[in-house]
């Protein structure tokens, strides 16, 4: 639990069930795959100073109608050593009109190493679809961590698609009693595999920054 309150001050992150406009970004929207697809996402998350890292490995895929994934994350922080969390997701997202649309997701995490409850959460994006090529997601939720209490997580964030293959990503974030920003580019090599790069900070006189890469992948098992 040191281990893992340390990660969540050095990264600004907690190693729990991750969604977003796709991969490590913090505020989610409300899509999931569609039925039959799958999903792996991996990112790495480092900060500036420091040398404290988070490794994420997420498969997940569409059964029924909800999206199943299951989250592997380990962190290491200089002079604590490693220590990976691992944990499942459930997601729930529908259509509303032609522009909006609203889900609900949660999720809970385990210590690997000593099979220890550490977290849980839950969630409700929204996504507004404003043009085409525009998207702006809303997320309310909360975090239970053990020995901690519960604290509320929302966020904002605007999504922009200029070209085919590039997308910006702005958002602006709180959880835990801190408030976050982050930028970032996604580039699209095609309809299924995407690479992300990310700076975020904290907020405030101690911004503490960390910068992520992410990759994902979307595909069809048993596709030809």
């Amino acid at each position: 639990m040191k281990r893992f309150c340390i990660a969540f001050g050095l990264l600004g992150l907690m190693p729990w069930p991750a969604w977003a406009a796709g991969g490590h970004h913090a505020v989610d929207d409300a899509a999931i795959l569609e039925p039959g697809q799958c999903q792996l996402e991996l990112w790495q998350e480092r900060t500036e100073r420091g040398g404290a890292t988070l490794n994420h490995v997420g498969p997940g895929c569409r059964l029924g109608a909800l999206e199943w994934g299951l989250n592997v994350d380990q962190v290491r922080v200089p002079g604590e050593g490693r220590e990976t969390f691992i944990g499942p997701q459930a997601k729930w997202a529908m259509p509303i009109n032609e522009s909006w649309s609203a889900g609900l997701s949660a999720g809970a995490t385990w210590d690997a190493g000593s099979g220890h409850y550490t977290a849980s959460t839950w969630g409700i994006p929204v996504t507004w679809q404003v043009t085409p090529t525009l998207a702006v997601h809303g997320h309310l939720g909360m975090d239970q961590v053990a020995g901690a209490g519960s604290h509320s997580r929302r966020g904002l964030a605007a999504e922009w698609a200029p070209t085919a293959h590039w997308s910006l990503i702005g958002e602006r974030f709180d959880d835990h009693g801190a408030r976050h920003w982050r930028g970032g580019v996604r580039y699209l090599f095609n309809e299924r595999v995407s690479l992300d790069l990310s700076r975020a900070a904290h907020l405030g006189s101690e911004t503490r920054p960390w910068w992520a890469l992410g990759l994902n992948w979307t595909f069809s098992p048993g596709a030809r």
